[in-house]
């Protein structure tokens, strides 16, 4: 089931963030680290105040969280223990559906390098590399689009 976030997920969407930040091999250890240390669950509840969040919760647990601002998927993360199992598509096409075609013909994101095979096969294409600066650290991501819903 997906739902919005309610400020008492936000210690469990931190959690699944960092399970996922931990298992991410392209990641640097450097990198982990300073995304572990910025990975609370007042930053979560920052999150949530500053753009749409959405979980995936299954018989009592949050398995998935996606967070949408305005046409930019923010946040997109699935335990490890719960993965292909259909959560990520789940959470992106609930997204995709909030995105108003008005305003906006494209959804985007800036993936994780590792992610983007997962962001083509619901329909994204590249568009590029991008390169965040997390304090002094750069991340590599694949800035993504497709059509909205």
């Amino acid at each position: 089931m997906i739902r919005p976030f309610q400020p008492d997920d936000a210690q469990a969407c931190s959690e699944i963030i960092r399970a996922c930040v931990l298992e991410d091999p392209g990641l640097s250890p450097q990198l982990k680290e300073k995304l572990l240390g910025l990975e609370t669950p007042a930053a979560m509840l920052e999150r949530a105040q500053l753009y749409y969040v959405a979980v995936h919760e299954s018989d009592g647990v949050l398995t998935g969280l996606a967070g949408l601002d305005l046409n930019e998927i923010r946040v997109l993360f699935v335990s490890p223990a719960h993965r292909h199992g259909g959560i990520g598509r789940a959470l992106v096409e609930h997204l995709g559906s909030m995105v108003p075609q008005a305003l906006f013909k494209d959804i985007f994101v800036y993936s994780m390098p590792g992610a983007a095979g997962f962001y083509r096969a619901l329909g994204f294409r590249d568009r590029g590399p991008a390169v965040f600066d997390i304090r002094g650290t750069p991340m590599e991501t694949v800035f993504m689009t497709r059509p909205a819903l």
